[in-house]
């Protein structure tokens, strides 16, 4: 298993000229968002040519625009991107690196917010974008300085939900055969 290493942004110029601190302990508030000026369809086939699945089952965002989409990464990591309508045709990009939801550690995982990671993707499919920053309510002209970001995995491994299920079934299927087997 490996750990995750991201940059996220610390000190940023604003659109009104002013330079503002997201403090290390404000990273996992996540603030900032990737902001474009498309269609949510636009956004969508460009996250699933990067290989982007629509998630099932996730906690949605008060805003939040349909399903979210995961990518696995390095195991045991993966991407979660969720679109926010914040209204005047204007859409919310928010990403986050995880456990992968196919490990039971999943549940009480540490997330980091990313924006480097999707900024890539959007660049790379010349799609337009401003950086929001959702406390100070202005766009970002440039960073200045970034967090360097590491997660470690878990310090018991990771175990998938699968596997679990399906050691708990036999188990039940093997004391439920002793216990008949007594009866008889």
């Amino acid at each position: 298993m490996s750990e995750f290493s991201t940059l996220y942004p610390r000190r940023m110029n604003l659109l009104q000229g002013i330079q503002n601190l997201i403090k290390r302990e404000e990273v996992e508030l996540d603030h900032l968002f990737l902001m474009v000026k498309i269609r949510k369809d636009e956004i969508v086939n460009t996250l699933v040519s990067e290989g982007f699945k629509m998630v099932k089952f996730e906690h949605k965002k008060p805003t939040q625009i349909g399903s979210g989409f995961s990518k696995k990464l390095k195991k045991p990591w993966e991407m979660h991107v969720r679109l926010l309508d914040f209204n005047q045709g204007m859409i919310g990009i928010h990403a986050e690196v995880e456990i992968s939801r196919n490990y039971l550690q999943h549940i009480k995982s540490v997330r980091v917010p990313v924006v480097y990671e999707i900024e890539t993707i959007l660049k790379k499919h010349r799609i337009e974008y401003q950086l929001w920053h959702s406390i100070v309510k202005d766009y970002i002209t440039n960073i200045v300085e970034d967090h360097q970001i590491k997660i470690k995995t878990p310090k018991i491994p990771a175990l998938p939900w699968l596997g679990m299920l399906g050691f708990i079934t036999s188990v039940l299927i093997v004391y439920g055969l002793k216990f008949f087997m007594v009866l008889k």
